[in-house]
């Protein structure tokens, strides 16, 4: 799609759960979106969870790996660097409007070189104005760059309920405890507790996001009880569960 005849281009994917896209980037900018199913997309700063309630915004020539933690039904918009000055310059996770769903959805039955003059020009300019529009959700996780930590990392991405102790992990990735602690706290920011707390809090929002309940949700991400794991997220995100997943509570 980046050679495609006009700013605009939209492209269907369907694919299978554990499908992986390897690191790589897009000359355009891409709005990463599916109607159905849950992403993973990582960058080198941060990593993201993305339901269908959902997109990710990624700017042109923006490297990133895409995993499907379910099957995904893919609707992405891609746009041409010329059209991408009032969009953001960061990667960002964003809400997704009935208006913009529906607008993705119509583009798609336009020939990929529409007429700029006819519906498909209307369409692609109703999905500029609406991409101005988004509103902004503060659902990333920072990634650490050292490979040991990276290695602990991503084994919590593909599973945030392993519930081992710092020192398995120091372990598991070939370093000392103190040093595993040292490189999650200067490479993200966060101690490893804190870091593992927050995967787990946007792991949980995002399968919320797609219709799973709070008990299935708590079971999921490694807490006993709904009340434990809705403790956990209101003291990482500042916020209740059900909250934080509807349209526009983080505006």
């Amino acid at each position: 799609m980046d050679d495609a005849p006009r700013p605009v281009a939209v492209m269907a994917r369907t694919l299978e759960a554990g499908h992986g896209i390897p690191l790589h980037m897009h000359r355009r900018g891409q709005l990463l979106h599916a109607v159905s199913g849950i992403m993973r997309v990582e960058t080198a700063e941060a990593a993201w969870i993305v339901p269908p309630a959902r997109a990710l915004w990624l700017p042109p020539q923006w490297p990133h790996s895409v995993t499907m933690r379910s099957h995904v039904e893919m609707r992405t918009i891609y746009i041409d660097p010329s059209a991408c000055a009032g969009l953001p310059q960061q990667p960002v996770l964003v809400e997704i409007s009935g208006l913009l769903r529906e607008l993705i959805l119509a583009l798609l039955e336009e020939p990929v070189d529409f007429a700029e003059a006819g519906r498909g020009g209307t369409i692609a300019l109703l999905i500029l104005t609406e991409l101005a529009r988004l509103q902004e959700r503060r659902l990333e996780v920072p990634m650490p760059r050292d490979e040991r930590a990276l290695r602990v990392a991503r084994a919590l991405l593909d599973n945030s309920s392993i519930d081992y102790g710092l020192d398995r992990w120091a372990s598991e990735a070939g370093a000392s405890r103190r040093t595993l602690a040292r490189i999650f706290r200067s490479e993200t920011g966060l101690g490893f507790a804190e870091w593992r707390a927050r995967l787990r809090a946007v792991d949980g929002l995002a399968r919320l996001s797609d219709g799973a309940s709070v008990a299935e949700t708590a079971a999921s991400v490694g807490y006993a009880s709904p009340s434990a794991f809705s403790a956990m997220i209101h003291r990482t995100m500042g916020n209740a569960p059900r909250r934080l997943t509807k349209p526009q509570a983080l505006a």
